[in-house]
C-alpha cells in the first residue's frame, strides 16, 4: 500500500499556522473533523497526545509524523500539512518541524495492520532527501501531493 493511493486532497494544507504542537494538532484534528474522518475532535486529540507521551514523533529534518489510534476515526487516513513557520516538537536531531503527516487510525486489528503499511511507505518517501526537499519548499498543495508520487 502507497501513501499516494490514500491522500485525500482535503486533507493537505500548505501555510498551516501554529504558534506549537498542540496548536498545530489541533488545527489537523478541525481539519480531519471538518472532512468526516474522524467524530470527535477532543477524544482523537486526546489519543494522539497520549501516543506523543510514549516518544518522539519528530523524525528529524523539519518532519513529525504523529498518529492516534482512536475509537474516534471512522475512516483511516493520513494528512499533510506544511506549517507556515517551524515550530518546537520533540524531534531526533532536537530541531523544530514545519511538516506534519498525521496518521488517524481506527482502534482494531486491520486498521492496525494498514497503518504499519502506510507508515512503511511514508518512510521510504522521507527517507530520500529529494523528498525532504520537495516538502519544504512546497508552494501549495498540489505541489505537497506530489512529493508522494
Amino acid at each position: 500500500m502507497e501513501i499516494i493511493n490514500v491522500i485525500d486532497d482535503r486533507l493537505l494544507k500548505v501555510d498551516l499556522e501554529a504558534k506549537d504542537k498542540e496548536e498545530a494538532i489541533t488545527k489537523v484534528c478541525e481539519l480531519l473533523y471538518k472532512e468526516k474522518y474522524i467524530s470527535d475532535i477532543d477524544s482523537f486529540k486526546l489519543d494522539v497526545l497520549k501516543r506523543e507521551e510514549l516518544g518522539e514523533t519528530g523524525i528529524g529534518n523539519g518532519v513529525a509524523i504523529p498518529h492516534g489510534k482512536s475509537s474516534s476515526v471512522i475512516k483511516n487516513t493520513v494528512s499533510i500539512c506544511k506549517l507556515k513557520d517551524s515550530i518546537e516538537w520533540e524531534s531526533f536531531d532536537g530541531k523544530g518541524v514545519n511538516v506534519i503527516i498525521l496518521f488517524a487510525v481506527q482502534d482494531d486489528i486491520e486498521s492496525a495492520k494498514e497503518h504499519l503499511k502506510l507508515l512503511a511507505s511514508v518512510a521510504r518517501k522521507l527517507g530520500r532527501d529529494e523528498v525532504i526537499e520537495s516538502l519544504r519548499n512546497a508552494k501549495d498543495e498540489k505541489e505537497l501531493k506530489e512529493c508522494f508520487r
